[in-house]
């Protein structure tokens, strides 16, 4: 199925005069008619604001994907409202909204939802195709692009669509102390190691630096009283400027390509106890997968 075939002219709203999310939220909402006849557009619009106030949809910059499950509907519904000035989004950390992608779907439609929702992420992952459809003047010239594009809706949800970038990572050869800061500023307790080629030959996590820091023979102590005597990571101290991240990071990683179904990325994080997995072609690192992506992208809907 492709993305664009999804979307009606009567839902694509674009050049749409609104002050707040909300009066754009409820004019995307009253397209649909009596399409959402059973539920009572009021209620749904709250829900909406409520769930972008605790979790934001934003795909990027100024375009959100709002989406709710209805028990009352029984059909897959689309929209796109694309304003005729940005909006402040309900959550101040956000920048403003230039455009809104809504999806209202049946309680027994959440596979079709997941696939959707991962299609327009494909499709705005192009800086030129969100700005044709911030620009676009006709709902059909809108269409016709999403149809150009050849973005479809994937029956299976992939590594790639719930992956997050690697804005963090550590040379090879790296001090401990540099590996400390880079740490600290990490989304996760691992982040990715790189060798001079920048290909990813290992992780470091906060349980080898916690390990470093502890005596050698910590597994023999049985009487935790005893570390008393210690001073507090000293073991650490003693060498973080002179040990480098070869030394002591993980080379038991688990990869896989971007095009590995979900099911089996969570199959693998289950079997091989990973709290991350990298996404790797052709060597080069694309992104990772934290046990929290799989809650947040795939089950929280």
């Amino acid at each position: 199925m492709k993305l664009y075939s999804l979307l009606n002219e009567n839902n694509v709203l674009l050049g749409e005069p609104a002050v707040t999310m909300a009066e754009a939220l409820g004019k995307l909402i009253r397209s649909f008619g009596d399409q959402i006849e059973g539920n009572e557009p009021e209620a749904m619009l709250a829900q909406l604001i409520e769930r972008e106030r605790m979790f934001p949809t934003m795909i990027g910059e100024q375009i959100c994907l709002s989406h709710m499950r209805l028990e009352q509907l029984d059909r897959f519904l689309m929209g796109l409202i694309v304003l005729e000035h940005p909006v402040p989004h309900v959550s101040s950390q956000h920048q403003p909204l230039g455009a809104i992608f809504m999806i209202l779907a049946p309680q027994t439609k959440n596979t079709m939802m997941l696939q959707t929702m991962a299609a327009i992420s494909r499709l705005l992952q192009s800086k030129g195709m969100k700005q044709a459809i911030l620009n676009v003047k006709a709902p059909t010239r809108l269409i016709r692009l999403l149809e150009e594009s050849g973005v479809d809706i994937k029956k299976n949800l992939l590594a790639s669509d719930v992956m997050s970038p690697v804005n963090h990572s550590i040379d090879l050869d790296a001090i401990l102390a540099k590996a400390v800061d880079v740490l600290v500023d990490a989304p996760d307790e691992g982040i990715p190691v790189l060798n001079d080629k920048k290909r990813l030959v290992g992780e470091l996590t906060s349980r080898e630096l916690l390990i470093l820091g502890m005596p050698k023979y910590l597994d023999l102590i049985v009487n935790p009283a005893m570390l008393d005597s210690f001073e507090p990571f000293e073991n650490f101290f003693q060498h973080e400027n002179n040990m480098s991240v070869r030394e002591v990071c993980r080379r038991d990683i688990v990869t896989v390509e971007p095009d590995t179904p979900v099911v089996h990325v969570t199959h693998l994080m289950m079997t091989k106890h990973k709290r991350r997995i990298y996404v790797v072609e052709d060597g080069e690192l694309k992104g990772v997968i934290y046990r929290k992506n799989i809650i947040t992208r795939v089950l929280h809907l």
